[in-house]
């Protein structure tokens, strides 16, 4: 035993002897990390532009929030009204308002308090609220808006005197693929965010969300673009607005793409916003071509936009376009579809004259046409607005524009408030309102009469006629 405790004894002692050693070597032959002072403070005058366009671009982006007021079903199982207990069984719930805000973003380019935003931002709302950087706010009265290009201008009420800090709009038609681009907005509500990147795509042809049409032209960007960055503005590494942010890809179907509508879109139709003025008008209908209809056309190419309908009297009708006419150009810009016409004619004003190039029987031939105001060429109907929507008589005019059937008998649809009871009811331009509340209507005459009748908050029922095939739309006045 005396001699085991020995042993153990000796190996404590050759191992602490090792330790020592080894941990004397260590000191020695280890490497000594180097201090991050050994390389001194990095690039020490380098900063990135970054920073330069934000702090001079941000005073000008606002916030835009907009109140607006819906109609919707709260109680399911009320007391039974006689009417729909007698027609359909059931009571329609009582309607409740509430009050349903709505955020975006903008950007002024006029130091008297003139505000660049989206359409959607403020579609549907007279007044908006708008904050700026240093936090103060401010009413906005939405000045005009033009639906089909997504833009509108809010002015800023403010007192005699008072001047806002303007943005600087550049040239977007100078603008490059691989450029810097930076967006500056409030996403989801964080306001004043900065996203760097650079443009990835321009003329882009890329969907509407609503499913109505497209926006042309577009510069893709990757710089970050969230809800809530619509209205605001794309700028790049010298602090000019290149673009105003409208459209993004659902992460869903793919991440980094972002697109705003060029600043010089933006340019031709401010001035105009200002005014309440509207677009041109060419005094045309036109829809797609198929590859059936250009084949009997003659034409081996399906872009452009065939001519079904000539207002009477209107610029194209006097400039010698005729039905069956193909549109392919107006000022130089391809025309590829019916779509891309409307677009390309509401960037000019009324009295504005366009260069229209057409396919007719085998020939290209080019039109002067003098643009005129869309309001008189409503032709010689009646046109009835109601709440969110507009109706007018059903004429040969309208009948060929949207293939309604000879034998039907109503009004037709001309507009719908995307934002209206009407347009969540399912109602949509070149629809026919057959009857109203049970009622037949043959003019627009006998359907204000019948629609005045109706209380607020009062029950709508109509029978409509909706690309081919009936159906009921119910909704709240």
């Amino acid at each position: 035993m005396k001699n085991l405790r020995i042993f153990m004894l000796a190996v404590i002692l050759v191992s602490m002897v090792g330790f020592f050693a080894f941990a004397g070597n260590s000191s020695t032959s280890m490497v000594t990390p180097i201090s991050s002072s050994s390389y001194g403070y990095l690039n020490p005058n380098v900063q990135s532009p970054v920073i330069a366009v934000a702090k001079a671009v941000s005073p000008s982006v606002v916030r835009v929030v907009v109140h607006t007021t819906l109609v919707s079903n709260s109680n399911p199982f009320g007391e039974m009204s006689p009417f729909f207990k007698k027609f359909f069984g059931f009571q329609m719930p009582t309607p409740e308002e509430r009050q349903v805000e709505s955020l975006g973003s903008g950007i002024i380019f006029n130091s008297k308090g003139y505000i660049l935003t989206n359409y959607h931002v403020v579609a549907g709302a007279k007044e908006a609220e708008i904050t700026l950087l240093n936090g103060k706010k401010y009413k906005g009265i939405v000045v005009g808006g033009d639906p089909t290009n997504d833009l509108a201008v809010i002015k800023i009420e403010a007192p005699e005197g008072v001047t806002f800090p303007a943005a600087t709009l550049g040239d977007s038609n100078k603008v490059h693929v691989g450029e810097y681009a930076i967006a500056i907005g409030n996403p989801f509500g964080l306001d004043y965010t900065v996203t760097q990147g650079i443009v990835s795509a321009v003329n882009r042809e890329v969907p509407k969300p609503n499913g109505n049409g497209y926006y042309y032209n577009m510069i893709q960007t990757n710089a970050a673009i969230n809800p809530g960055n619509s209205g605001g503005p794309l700028v790049d590494i010298h602090g000019r607005v290149i673009g105003i942010n409208t459209a993004i890809i659902s992460p869903s179907q793919g991440q980094g793409l972002g697109f705003a509508i060029p600043i010089n879109t933006a340019k031709v139709l401010i001035a105009r916003l200002i005014k309440g003025q509207g677009s041109g008008y060419l005094g045309v209908q036109v829809r797609d071509l198929t590859s059936t209809l250009a084949k009997s056309l003659g034409l081996d190419d399906v872009k452009g936009a065939l001519v079904i309908g000539v207002v009477p009297d209107g610029g194209a009708a006097k400039a010698g376009i005729r039905i069956k006419d193909v549109i392919v150009e107006v000022n130089g810009v391809k025309i590829t579809s019916a779509d891309k016409l409307v677009s390309t004619i509401h960037e000019y004003a009324p009295n504005d004259v366009v260069n229209v190039k057409v396919y007719r029987n085998g020939k290209y031939l080019t039109f002067s046409v003098k643009l005129s105001s869309k309001a008189v060429f409503k032709t010689s109907s009646t046109v009835y607005s109601a709440n969110g929507f507009s109706v007018a008589d059903l004429t040969e005019l309208y009948m060929t524009k949207y293939s309604i059937p000879s034998n039907i008998r109503g009004v037709v649809v001309t507009s719908v408030d995307p934002n209206s009871q009407a347009a969540m009811a399912g109602l949509q331009p070149g629809d026919v309102i057959t009857s109203l509340n049970n009622k037949k209507i043959s003019s627009t005459k006998e359907f204000e009469k019948l629609y005045e009748k109706i209380k607020k908050n009062g029950t709508v029922i109509m029978s409509v006629y909706s690309q081919g095939m009936e159906m009921l739309v119910i909704f709240y006045k």
